[in-house]
């Protein structure tokens, strides 16, 4: 498996499927803010509430191959193994496709994820076990709270202002190292100090 972070927003996104598990998957991608359509003959009321909020397409219908034709990214997620095999070997070679009910197939894998602001942390095991995935991601959440967003916003602040500075390559990099220093991470009286002394 290669590990990377794909820009989503604005691409067209097919989930097929309309159950709990289909549910689950529209959020990260509307968060992404992908383009989101829904196929399946039944939905949930959670997924019916997101398209009356104008939030998603739906074609309550049964998935064929024009459905999914133009997608950038597809998640077969119908409770038939065998609809969902059948749109991987359809798709496989030419688009991005998760399988929910077999992760042997599909070409990529959805990892436990969480976000605090621009920080965004992932947890995978290549299949194996979506639930210790989910267990250690939650662990993590412990950790890394939610005063990481502010400080997340101040890291890019000072990137930003270095990158545009005429310090030298070594200047910059010592001082990427010293905004990350614990200090900065808790108090925004050294964070201030820190923007000041870059010029802002």
């Amino acid at each position: 498996m290669y590990p990377i972070t794909l820009k989503i927003e604005g691409k067209p996104c097919v989930v097929v499927g309309g159950g709990k598990i289909a549910f689950h998957k529209i959020g990260p991608l509307l968060e992404a803010k992908a383009v989101v359509t829904v196929v399946s003959p039944e939905i949930i009321p959670e997924i019916e509430y997101l398209y009356l909020d104008g939030k998603i397409n739906v074609l309550q219908k049964e998935v064929q191959d024009d459905d999914y034709k133009n997608a950038f990214l597809i998640i077969a997620a119908t409770n038939s193994p065998e609809v969902n095999a059948e749109i991987y070997d359809k798709t496989k070679d030419t688009k991005l496709i998760n399988v929910v009910t077999d992760s042997e197939i599909g070409n990529f894998h959805i990892p436990a994820t969480f976000t605090r602001g621009r920080l965004q942390i992932s947890v995978a095991t290549g299949g194996a076990s979506p639930l210790l995935a989910q267990k250690i991601r939650d662990e993590l959440k412990e950790k890394y709270d939610d005063t990481y967003e502010d400080y997340l916003e101040f890291l890019y602040e000072v990137r930003m202002k270095i990158k545009q500075s005429l310090l030298s390559k070594e200047e910059k990099q010592e001082l990427y190292k010293e905004a990350i220093d614990e200090k900065y991470k808790h108090s925004i009286k050294e964070r201030n100090q820190f923007l000041m002394h870059l010029g802002c």
